[in-house]
């Protein structure tokens, strides 16, 4: 028999704030930390794409996190670290110290199965320079405020497992403990198999979702979106999703959030608020193009019918990326399956206050939709001129969910979905 699993902890790590709190407040006043490119990223190549989302500072200190590791953690490593934290102490548990690092006594097997898009690629770039260039001859001080240094840890610090590994390392949990791949579904690929070991048995609580770090001071991993013609060409920086006039996703150099799934009776039986239950998970692939979106939409449809079943669907977290072609096949694809405006569940992007955070998306878009369920509210867009006959949600609105749905399709064909019920005892 298939057990229940329930979402009990959320710790997010994101542009517009650190923490459940600060977060979900700044999210449904729908603020937003658009800013344009810094002026050295135009040093040889001419962005169209002039907005871009910095990834969060903070520091671990200033969360109590204190350990010898952080000056060799990645920032990728460093979110999911703290997102990890704010979780539990979400969920109701305390973090101890413990020798290098800490523990929480009661789940000291827990697994940790995260998602991530690209890793490392700031230090495997700094690093790259500095072996193939004298860096007392050549002028590559031009390159950034620092000369390029060889980090002596580039290969623990490009592992993509680095953080789970971490994770795991620095709160002596002793579980599974292994990374998700796959571009923007990364986090919610992470989620879902997280749900499906906790329903067969195989673990009674797992720290999940997704973390991602893009930045590059001088701008060269933004400019292979840009070079793609992915990116948003918005003169203020709005990707508008699902608008007429869209032109792309809003570059974000990352962030990230993790969730507390549990077994239904493990959290019971201490007591712990619940936020909404997982109770479906579905995965196909397009097996179409590297980049592209299959323009047929059947496996999204498919993955969509697959996640419905019977079901009156409330709501759905769209991928609403912004590109022109994605958002026209994810909409047909809505209408195919739900109907009409007037059928339709309440539909947003998250991503349209966030920008694409890639293997972070499916984490943060996974809580946005748990919160939402808990809280009967869905969080607004800024959508002038919008795409017709879509349900969609511009000012937030408070609203009984009973079923919601959270979706990803990624790079690679990776199309992934979760379904999300009210938790009824």
């Amino acid at each position: 028999m298939s057990r229940r699993v329930v979402i009990t902890g959320l710790g997010p790590v994101t542009s517009i704030g650190i923490g459940r709190d600060e977060f979900f407040n700044n999210l449904f006043s729908q603020r937003h930390n658009f800013k344009k490119i810094p002026t050295v990223f135009d040093r040889d190549y001419h962005f169209k794409s002039r907005y871009y989302i910095p990834i969060p500072e903070f520091a671990l200190s200033d969360y109590q996190i204190g350990t010898r590791f952080s000056r060799i953690m990645q920032i990728e490593d460093r979110i999911a670290l703290l997102g990890t934290k704010l979780a539990l102490e979400d969920a109701g548990f305390t973090i101890e110290k413990k020798g290098r690092g800490y523990q929480v006594p009661e789940i000291s097997d827990c697994g940790v199965i995260l998602g991530i898009g690209l890793s490392g690629l700031e230090a495997a770039l700094t690093s790259y320079l500095s072996h193939i260039f004298d860096t007392e001859k050549d002028s590559i001080a031009l390159l950034g405020n620092d000369l390029p240094r060889y980090n002596r840890m580039i290969i623990p610090s490009t592992m993509p497992n680095s953080i789970t590994a971490w994770t795991s390392i620095i709160l002596h949990l002793t579980g599974v403990s292994f990374t998700i791949n796959a571009a923007c579904a990364s986090g919610t690929i992470a989620i879902g198999e997280s749900f499906r070991r906790i329903r067969d048995g195989y673990d009674n609580m797992i720290i999940t979702g997704g973390v991602e770090c893009l930045r590059e001071e001088l701008g060269s991993i933004m400019r292979g979106f840009d070079t793609l013609g992915a990116l948003t060409k918005s003169s203020d920086g709005n990707p508008i999703p699902f608008s007429k006039n869209r032109s792309g996703f809003l570059f974000a150099e990352g962030g990230g959030c993790i969730l507390v799934l549990e077994e239904l009776e493990n959290a019971r039986n201490r007591g712990a608020e619940i936020y909404g239950e997982i109770i479906n998970y579905s995965i196909n692939s397009d097996a179409f193009n590297i980049v592209k979106i299959d323009p047929s939409g059947l496996q999204i449809e498919k993955l969509l019918t697959a996640l419905k079943g019977d079901r009156k669907i409330d709501y759905i977290n769209t991928h609403g990326t912004g590109t022109e072609v994605n958002d026209e096949i994810e909409a047909q694809s809505i209408i195919n399956i739900f109907g009409d405006k007037s059928e339709q569940p309440y539909l947003n992007s998250t991503k349209g206050i966030l920008g694409h955070t890639l293997g972070a998306s499916g984490g943060i878009e996974a809580a946005v939709t748990a919160y939402a369920i808990k809280n009967s509210k869905i969080h607004g867009n800024k959508t002038p001129d919008p795409m017709e006959n879509l349900n969609l949600v511009y000012d937030t609105i408070n609203e009984n969910i009973n079923f919601a749905i959270s979706t990803s399709y990624a790079f690679g064909g990776h199309n992934v979905g979760i379904l999300f019920s009210k938790f009824i005892d």
